[in-house]
């Protein structure tokens, strides 16, 4: 009985977390007014108007940037961690052109931690899995 009870209990909470989780990924590549204006602060000398708020980001990470990661993830590891250290985080933006904007399924801009190797062609890869998350 205790084992049968465990496994519905399993089975409701998988049904009611699935559908969250599409549109937690969807709300991720949004940033909270603090997290745009944290963004345009470290990135002010790198940027020349641009601003993050209100515009949809992807973060990727990886020596050749191939690694598409989740907002609370990218932060943690690539921003908050060098913060609380006191130093700035290694990280750079890319703005996406109109054409680069409605491959990726409508992304703005990508943030990522600085790579060691960019190519044009991982650049692209990385707009066309965009469109699949």
């Amino acid at each position: 009985m205790k084992r049968h009870l465990i496994i519905l209990y399993s089975v409701i909470s998988t049904a009611l977390i699935i559908p969250q989780m599409t549109f937690g990924q969807i709300a991720e590549s949004n940033l909270t007014e603090q997290e745009a204006h944290l963004l345009d602060s470290l990135l002010q000398n790198k940027k020349s108007d641009f601003s993050f708020v209100n515009k949809k980001v992807a973060f990727i990470s990886g020596h050749s940037a191939t690694n598409i990661q989740n907002k609370y993830d990218f932060f943690k590891i690539h921003i908050n961690s060098y913060l609380d250290k006191g130093l700035n985080p290694i990280i750079k933006y890319r703005i996406l052109d109109k054409n680069e904007k409605s491959q990726s399924g409508g992304f703005d801009v990508i943030v990522m931690q600085i790579p060691k190797i960019l190519t044009k062609k991982q650049h692209q890869i990385n707009i066309h899995n965009l469109k699949k998350k």
